[in-house]
């Protein structure tokens, strides 16, 4: 038999009015971004990493509480996965688009000498093997 803390219901109750309410204003906020100069594009892609990290990071955790693991119907389990996984490759493929985009564009402005180009690391900085 599991204990539930008695604020548990209510927590996940003001976890999904606070989602919801982010919701709804991101929806409203899109007719704006419709209009919107470099500056605020930027602050919208980092607001949408920040809901994507707090939601991931709640998920996280929510798949390590004890209560979760071991009452979640098998169901609910397989389509978290799914989801997630769905997610995860989407943002990684993403983020090799961009990435491989942004690069060939960095080559571009440097080869226009529109930009310096990096400046060349030392003889010490060479040898130096950095690793994630």
């Amino acid at each position: 038999m599991y204990r539930i803390d008695p604020d548990m219901i209510k927590r996940l109750e003001l976890w999904i009015e606070d989602q919801k309410r982010f919701l709804e204003y991101t929806k409203i906020s899109l007719k704006e971004l419709e209009k919107a100069d470099r500056l605020t594009l930027m602050i919208a892609a980092r607001t949408a990493c920040s809901q994507i990290i707090r939601t991931i990071k709640g998920f996280d955790g929510w798949l390590q509480n004890p209560l979760v693991i071991g009452l979640m119907p098998y169901e609910m389990l397989k389509e978290i996965q799914e989801k997630l996984w769905k997610i995860m490759f989407e943002i990684t493929n993403f983020d090799i688009k961009h990435t491989s985009e942004y690069k060939e564009y960095l080559k571009k402005v440097i080869s226009e000498k529109k930009i310096l180009p990096p400046i060349p690391p030392r003889e010490e900085e060479r040898r130096m093997s950095y690793t994630r």
